[in-house]
């Protein structure tokens, strides 16, 4: 297995100076009230082989029956099954005809209730052979159940009373929720949310493992990656564990430099989606009581002819973590015979270009003394996934440690879905 690696060189202070840098005593110090080996419930996820059996079977029998698997879910119960399947599948994977996609279902993740989106695809998609994922850990989740009673419907009218059940796949807590006790009146087949895992940390579960396994996925690969940088983050030398010391940065860097803005930026469309999983992740983990930084999404090269300019000559309230791939799928070269100005892109690839942006951007940032980290994938693999979902959750964890607050609740959260339920039912 290929490891990522982080260089937080870009960081400390002997490179951006001791104004906006810091010290490697700093990192270790910050560190102190953390409990070595760190463990929290969301790491043993990857001990669970009976339940990937599980996943497994069922996957095969949805890949053999059905061309179209629609996810209904949101937040948590979504993000981070798209930020897989992006990084996993073939580009386009939805417009590939059945034999480019293994045989396959498409995927369709509906993690938002905007009826011209959402009714636009249930009234063109074939039902007959398309199954249904319904995802909500509480079972009262409003737009996921809104969807899922429009779905319900539309498969008694196409199919039939009986027939209807074999095409939905409820995961939800084990016994608690409405949408719990309707799976159990109906008989609906599925599978269990954890209830000591929380819908932002679940990518690895149920959540997501059952979906991804249906459109190809290797998901223990995926599991193998995550309990490989598992073991990795259970070292009680800081500077030696990516997730303690990249938490003690971001801590540091808020609370001592007051860099409150934490920009994701992946130069890598098949990473692009990961930028949105961080960005809920760090936002719902951390902002609490007045405080917590600010999830940025960006995208390279593209956010170079856009927010770079804010990120070089703006407010330096930031901290940039830059995420390259050393190595893409594809190799696509630039002919030769091109015109004089453009003289040093002829016969190059288009990963070393888009490589150069990558570190260029990473050396302007350091020169103008902003703080940039930066992460490396060696290749995309489930593996690569699995590794990077785990370290960021337990540097989210772990962070929740450092700024001394729950990592695990979202009052805020909570009121708005209880205010949106008194405003329907008025």
């Amino acid at each position: 297995m290929k490891p990522i690696s982080i260089d937080l060189a870009g960081v400390m202070a002997e490179k951006i100076g001791p104004e906006h840098g810091l010290t490697e005593a700093e990192i270790v110090k910050a560190a102190e009230t953390i409990k070595f080996p760190v463990d929290y419930p969301f790491m043993h996820l990857v001990d669970d082989g009976k339940l990937v059996t599980q996943i497994n079977h069922t996957a095969e029998q949805v890949r053999c029956r059905f061309q179209n698997m629609v996810v209904l879910g949101i937040g948590g119960s979504a993000l981070g099954l798209k930020c897989l399947v992006q990084a996993c599948l073939k580009p386009y994977y939805n417009l590939l005809e059945s034999k480019s996609r293994g045989g396959d279902p498409r995927l369709f993740v509906c993690d938002n209730i905007d009826p011209d989106h959402f009714g636009e695809l249930v009234h063109m998609l074939g039902w007959k052979e398309t199954c249904i994922n319904v995802i909500s850990k509480s079972g009262k989740t409003t737009e996921t159940m809104a969807q899922f009673y429009i779905v319900r419907d539309l498969l008694l009218k196409k199919l039939s009373a009986k027939l209807w059940r074999e095409h939905v796949f409820v995961t939800t807590d084990e016994k608690d929720g409405p949408l719990r006790a309707l799976a159990a009146q109906e008989k609906l087949q599925g599978f269990v949310v954890p209830k000591d895992v929380g819908g932002r940390f679940s990518v690895l579960s149920s959540v997501g493992l059952f979906p991804a396994a249906c459109v190809g996925v290797n998901i223990k690969e995926l599991l193998s990656g995550a309990a490989a940088m598992n073991e990795l983050c259970r070292n009680k030398d800081v500077l030696s564990n990516p997730a303690v010391a990249n938490a003690a940065v971001h801590y540091l860097m808020d609370v001592k430099k007051n860099k409150r803005v934490s920009v994701m930026m992946p130069y890598s469309d098949s990473l692009a989606l990961f930028s949105d999983w961080y960005a809920q992740l760090w936002a719902e983990s951390l902002g609490k009581g007045g405080g917590g930084p600010t999830p940025v999404k960006a995208v390279g090269a593209t956010d170079q002819h856009s927010q770079l300019q804010l990120y070089m000559e703006g407010p330096n309230d930031k901290v940039v973590t830059i995420m390259g791939v050393d190595k893409f799928r594809t190799q696509l070269t630039v002919p030769k015979n091109v015109q004089d100005d453009f003289r040093y892109i002829g016969g190059k690839d288009l990963g070393a270009i888009l490589k150069a942006e990558e570190t260029a951007t990473t050396q302007a940032l350091v020169k103008s003394g902003r703080p940039v980290i930066r992460v490396t994938v060696p290749e995309i693999s489930a593996e690569a996934m699995g590794q990077l979902f785990m370290m960021y959750q337990i540097q989210t964890a772990i962070a929740g440690t450092m700024y001394k607050i729950n990592p695990f609740d979202q009052p805020g959260v909570e009121m708005g879905k209880k205010l949106t339920r008194e405003i329907l039912s008025s």
